[in-house]
């Protein structure tokens, strides 16, 4: 039996529906959506259900076998995984945004970015020729640069619907954002088969990138 972590909230619908679409049965998830673990024969799983900042370590120290996470969370965290596909679904950008009619940096423009994404926004100013401080929040950033606490912000775009309503635009795509399948070392090697063939049924369904 497999230990699969599975991130709670709105991650879950796309990480749940490409398994299912793979054959498995995970009927079981909504026997009692309180619980956080949950033990599932017939798919010859354990599924952990787990915030999606808290997932990769619990792969890392083995506590899972595998989990699906997003691309942006794994960049944020130093966790030594394997990462055997990305899926098709669930997939977004992490953008610079700004208020609408701000123009982009300028080189050698001093700004300030707001994000959750410390990691990810360090990596994408070590590419520009404009610097920035970089303040981390942990929630509505949309609301920072409108409101002055910075210039800029770098935050993850589905549909663009959100910015839009705030009367913010995307400058530029730092990243494409996708659901990954992550996997610990250990659990490659001695669960190889099992892993392995979940591998192929995803990749079999056509919901694998």
């Amino acid at each position: 039996m497999i230990r699969l972590a599975l991130p709670k909230g709105r991650s879950l619908g796309v990480a749940r529906a490409a398994l299912e679409r793979s054959g498995l049965d995970l009927a079981g998830l909504d026997a009692d959506p309180r619980r956080l673990s949950h033990r599932l024969p017939g798919a010859a799983l354990e599924v952990l259900l787990l915030k999606d900042r808290d997932l990769p370590l619990y792969v890392e120290r083995g506590v899972a076998d595998c989990g699906v996470v997003g691309r942006d969370v794994l960049d944020e965290v130093d966790g030594d995984l394997l990462v055997p596909l990305e899926l098709a679904e669930g997939r977004c950008r992490l953008s610079l945004i700004a208020p609408a009619g701000r123009p982009a940096p300028r080189p050698g423009e001093q700004a300030r970015i707001a994000t959750k994404y410390p990691k990810s926004a360090a990596r994408y100013l070590d590419t520009q020729a404009w610097s920035a401080e970089l303040i981390e929040l942990s929630g509505s950033i949309e609301l920072a640069p409108l409101l002055g606490l910075a210039d800029f912000a770098i935050d993850i775009v589905q549909t663009g619907a959100t910015l839009a309503a705030h009367g913010l635009v995307e400058i530029e795509r730092v990243r494409e954002i996708a659901p990954c399948l992550v996997v610990h070392r250990a659990a490659w090697q001695t669960l190889r088969a099992e892993i392995g063939e979940l591998v192929a049924r995803l990749e079999a369904a056509g919901v694998a990138a």
